[in-house]
């Protein structure tokens, strides 16, 4: 048995189709197949249901497939390790964040780049429960996600990195502004307090239902007594705040504000009763085990917090 035979296992079971598993792991897609044949005869079970098509593990496959990532990760984490023994640190931090992380991902990785320019990193925008799961699962070596009323599975730890306070950008004339504030002084939550319940007057501008920012703004406008009705839904943080710079209100965070030069007719408020401000965090495995580049990725994170 070798550990090609088990990253066959992983990246089938991850993909759910042969092709697809063979190109990530770079080989034929007949390469791959005898590897797990080679697999099933060696171990006396047989792991994956064939028919014309990928039809997905077997029992036994299931029951052997978290036993084969642990070992995949053990391996790549031991050679990993001796590389920074010897100070030759490389490879990749696998990185996933939720959408509503992307304004800051810069600041972030930035922090991390200047100590470790050697190390190669991919990123990947994900659902919180997906992020989590991967972690566990060594699938990723990071998440960056909201830490409220998060649960997390033995094995795991969080790092607060910042606060998400929620505002109102509105450019359509319906609130007063800050006055002769500047755009940079308005993207820190100067404006006028607007409770959600007036907020709930404007026809808005929100990401979809099924992001968790979005549940975070229905939950403060529950609170809050009331039910807004989005008139535009757009599932990109980017195209939201452009919304609200062409006319709309949406509901924003402040990050998202963070270095923009806002036009005149553009106006930011304080959101209140409730006031919300979610808060982001980085999840990582714990313990001696947990992949170097998470363990230095949390450090030079916990030593350098953003701003909130």
């Amino acid at each position: 048995m070798v550990t090609r035979q088990l990253e066959y296992l992983d990246a089938l079971a991850r993909e759910g189709h042969f092709g697809r598993a063979a190109a990530a792991c770079h080989v034929s897609q007949p390469a791959l197949s005898a590897g797990l044949a080679r697999l099933e005869d060696e171990l006396g079970l047989t792991l994956v249901r064939r028919g014309r098509r990928y039809e997905g593990l077997t029992a036994e496959g299931e029951a052997l497939l978290p036993w084969a990532r642990e070992a995949i990760a053990a391996l790549s984490g031991f050679s990993a390790e001796a590389s920074l023994l010897r100070g030759q640190l490389g490879g990749t931090l696998r990185l996933a964040m939720i959408p509503t992380v992307a304004t800051r991902v810069g600041d972030l990785l930035r922090v991390f780049g200047e100590r470790h320019p050697e190390v190669r990193v991919e990123v990947s925008t994900e659902p919180t429960a997906e992020i989590v799961a991967r972690v566990a699962g060594h699938a990723l070596d990071g998440g960056l996600v909201y830490l409220d009323d998060l649960v997390l599975p033995p094995g795991l730890q969080t790092l607060e990195l910042y606060r998400d306070r929620l505002v109102l950008l509105t450019s359509d004339g319906r609130w007063p502004g800050a006055g002769s504030r500047t755009g940079a002084a308005r993207t820190r939550g100067l404006g006028r307090e607007v409770t959600w319940a007036q907020a709930a007057e404007l026809p808005l501008c929100l990401l979809p239902r099924v992001m968790q920012n979005r549940q975070l703004v229905d939950r403060a406008f529950a609170a809050a007594g009331v039910v807004a009705i989005a008139q535009v839904e757009a599932d990109s943080v980017a195209a939201l705040v452009e919304l609200g710079l062409a006319g709309n209100s949406c509901i924003v965070a402040e990050a998202w504000l963070r270095g923009r030069d806002l036009p005149p007719e553009a106006h930011v408020h304080q959101l209140i009763e409730p006031d919300v401000a979610p808060t982001i965090g980085l999840v990582t495995r714990a313990g001696p085990l947990a992949s170097p580049a998470a363990r230095l990725l949390r450090e030079a994170l916990s030593q350098r917090r953003l701003p909130g």
